[in-house]
C-alpha cells in the first residue's frame, strides 16, 4: 500500500463553483485578463487565484504569450489526456494487483489446511429419525460425560423407552451421564420409572423449575439443539467454543437444580409445588401470556391457567394485572 500511496501523489483538485464559471467565461470571451474575469464574475482575489490555480491543474488554463496577460481556455480533452487518462492507468494498475492478490489468497484458501473451519461446523439434520440414529451413533462414540436437557415436564413413554438401551450402554461403559429435567417431570409416571431404572445404573437426575434449554452434549465436543422452527430436527453444532459455553451453562444450572431422587419423596413434589407456583408468580409480574408461562414452566394451559386461577383467588385479585400489582406489593404465601 506504501508504493501505491507514493505512485499517486498528485490528487486533482475538483472543478468548484469559482473554477467552472471561470472556464465557462474565459472560453466564451476571447481575450479576457484575470481583472476582467473578477469583475465580470464578482469573485474575490483568493477564489479566483484558487480557481485560476485548480484550472491550471486539470490542464485547462494558460496564459497568452503577448504579454497581454490574457487567460486562454485549453480543450476539454486536454484535461482527460493529463489528468484522467494517468488515473485510469493508475486504477486499472491497482485493479490488477487487487485481482491478482485476491487469486493468490484463494489459492493459498483451497490448499491450506481448513483446521478452523471443520471444527467450527453446523449441520441441520431435519428428519427425526436421522437425528434419532444420529444420537445413537455420537452415544456410542461418547466415552467420558453426556449432557441431557430435556424441558417440558413430562417425557413421553415411547420416547423414554427409545432411549433406555442407548443409556443402559452408555453407563455400561462408564461414561459420566448427567439429565436436567423441569420439576413437573417429578409427577410423571413414566419418567419417575425410567429415572428409578437409570439412577441405580449410575445417572444423575435433576430438576429445575423452569428448565433448562432443550440440549445434548456429548464429550464437550458435540452438541445437538433443536431448531428454532419447532420442528423435529436438530442442529449438530460441533465448535467448541459454542459446545463449551453451552456446556459451562448446563453446569451452571445443575448446581443449582434439585436432585430427582427414583424413590416417591412426598417433601421433594411438595417444594416441586412450591417452586413451580413461584416461577409462575414471576412471570405473571413480568406480564407473560398463559402460553408462554406455560412453556417455560412445562406444563400444559390448562394446568397453567388453573394454577394461575388459584393464585389469583389466594390473593383476591380480580384481574391478572391486579395480581401482578398485588403480587409485586407482598409475597406469595401459597394456598
Amino acid at each position: 500500500m506504501d508504493r501505491i500511496g507514493k505512485d499517486r501523489d498528485f490528487t486533482p483538485p475538483q472543478l468548484s463553483g469559482p473554477a467552472d464559471r471561470l472556464y465557462r467565461f474565459i472560453a466564451e470571451s476571447p481575450g479576457s485578463t484575470v481583472e476582467r474575469a473578477a469583475e465580470v464574475l464578482d469573485l474575490s482575489t483568493s477564489e479566483l487565484e484558487e480557481a485560476v490555480r485548480d484550472l491550471r491543474a486539470l490542464g485547462l488554463l494558460s496564459t497568452a504569450t503577448t504579454g497581454t496577460g490574457s487567460l486562454v481556455p485549453y480543450p476539454v480533452e486536454f484535461a482527460r489526456i493529463k489528468v484522467l487518462n494517468p488515473l485510469q492507468q493508475d486504477l486499472n494498475r491497482i485493479q490488477s494487483l487487487v485481482d491478482q492478490l485476491r487469486g493468490d489468497l484463494d489459492e493459498l484458501d483451497l490448499h491450506a489446511p481448513h483446521r478452523q473451519h471443520d471444527y467450527c461446523s453446523l449441520e441441520i439434520v431435519p428428519e427425526l429419525a436421522d437425528v434419532r440414529r444420529l444420537i445413537t451413533g455420537f452415544a456410542a462414540e461418547c466415552r467420558e460425560e453426556a449432557l441431557t436437557s430435556q424441558p417440558g415436564g413430562a417425557r413421553m413413554e415411547e420416547v423414554l423407552a427409545e432411549g433406555m438401551d442407548r443409556t443402559t450402554k452408555l453407563l455400561g461403559r462408564g461414561v459420566r451421564m448427567r439429565t436436567l429435567y423441569q420439576h413437573t417431570a417429578r409427577f410423571s409416571p413414566a419418567t419417575v420409572s425410567y429415572v428409578s431404572q437409570v439412577i441405580p445404573l449410575g445417572a444423575q437426575v435433576r430438576t429445575l423449575a423452569g428448565g433448562f434449554p432443550r440440549c445434548i452434549v456429548f464429550d464437550r465436543a458435540i452438541a445437538i439443539l433443536p431448531l428454532l422452527d419447532g420442528s423435529t430436527g436438530a442442529a449438530v453444532v460441533r465448535d467448541p467454543y459454542v459446545v463449551s459455553f453451552l456446556a459451562e451453562a448446563f453446569d451452571r444450572a445443575w448446581n443449582t437444580a434439585s436432585e430427582f431422587s427414583a424413590e416417591d419423596d412426598r417433601a421433594d413434589r411438595v417444594a416441586a409445588t412450591s417452586e413451580i407456583q413461584l416461577t409462575i408468580i414471576s412471570l405473571l409480574i413480568q406480564g407473560e401470556s398463559d402460553k408462554r408461562i406455560a412453556q417455560v414452566v412445562g406444563i400444559s394451559l390448562r394446568n397453567c391457567q388453573r394454577h394461575i386461577s388459584n393464585i389469583m383467588k389466594s390473593i383476591g385479585a380480580r384481574n391478572r394485572l391486579h395480581a401482578g400489582y398485588l403480587l409485586s406489593k407482598e409475597p406469595f404465601s401459597g394456598h
